[in-house]
């Protein structure tokens, strides 16, 4: 416990001296947010705020994961599916935001490339990690059910639908990085295995660390570089440890993000251009309701607290 503590707090000191450099940088080279015309009008007043901010906490993570968590195939798989999702969100806001390419990573791209990841990342699951992919632990039970080759699909839709809810999710100050602490807080305490404990402990102060510059009124952006990769380390370490399942209620906000999407879509499309929803994802429902930002923050903060007490109580 007393390396766990000593790690978070270097790893925190360490972001935030991050923060101080990079964000400079990033704002001296003019790579700012655009903002959408269709959303909320106060939204209007962020344009030009530094994103691509990610990177602050992502460097602090790689430089502490090479230095105290020890090499093996578990490591290697946290530090290729955060930084391989989070390389291809840095890819996407390079295109958006450096070369000025309104769309940066077409859709196909995007999809083509997230696929490739997540097929290498289940493959080497299954040869060297086999009951991580092939074994699907219920929630609330001890009971760990045999899936064979089939858990390599299935994995790899869970990896590329977990990166992009967390992704969807980033559209408030310090919204992802508040309600992402809480599931690397379960992590933390969950874990049996060394590396996956110090990886989410460092997770974890890099993301209080970034929040320090996110919140509201935010400083910088994650864009998603940042998201991306905290999505790629969430369903890393739920692989890991056998986990995948207990996505839906620990990561519950990001599946309501990405589930009124959904939503949205498919009653506009079906419903002769009905909506449900205001705006999605929902989060932008609530500010055209007339919450304040950090009330929404805090709101979805709080639910997903309960959340990661639930998957507690799921896996015990």
């Amino acid at each position: 416990m007393k390396d766990i503590l000593r790690i978070i707090l270097l790893t925190l000191i360490l972001t935030l001296i991050l923060g101080r450099i990079i964000i400079p940088i990033l704002r001296n080279s003019h790579i700012g947010q655009n903002i959408r015309e269709e959303g909320p009008k106060s939204h209007y007043e962020k344009a030009g705020t530094p994103t691509m901010g990610g990177i602050i906490f992502l460097i602090s993570t790689l430089v502490m994961t090479l230095i105290f968590v020890p090499f093996s195939m578990k490591t290697f798989i946290l530090l290729l599916a955060t930084f391989g999702f989070g390389a291809i969100g840095f890819v996407d806001d390079f295109r958006k935001l450096v070369l000025k390419r309104s769309l940066g990573l077409t859709a196909k791209q995007k999809i083509v490339l997230q696929v490739g990841l997540s097929f290498v990342i289940a493959l080497l699951c299954f040869i060297f990690q086999n009951d991580t992919i092939t074994k699907l632990w219920i929630p609330f039970t001890h009971t760990r059910i045999n899936i064979s080759i089939f858990g390599i699909p299935l994995m790899m839709f869970i990896m590329i639908g977990t990166s992009n809810a967390v992704n969807l999710t980033d559209g408030l100050d310090g919204l992802s990085s508040s309600v992402s602490i809480p599931v690397f807080i379960s992590f933390i305490i969950l874990a049996t295995s060394v590396e996956d404990k110090l990886f989410a402990s460092i997770m974890l102060a890099g993301l209080l660390g970034f929040l320090f510059y996110n919140s509201n009124p935010a400083s910088v952006f994650m864009g998603d570089t940042g998201s991306m990769a905290i999505g790629g380390a969430v369903v890393a370490l739920a692989l890991n440890m056998e986990m995948a399942l207990f996505l839906v209620i620990l990561g519950g906000i990001y599946v309501a993000e990405a589930g009124s999407v959904i939503l949205q879509v498919g009653s506009y499309k079906l419903r002769n251009k009905k909506r449900i929803f205001l705006m999605t994802p929902i989060h932008h429902h609530f500010e055209l309701k007339g919450y304040k930002e950090p009330k929404i923050v805090t709101g979805f903060t709080i639910v997903s607290v309960i959340l990661s007490l639930i998957t507690l109580l799921a896996a015990i």
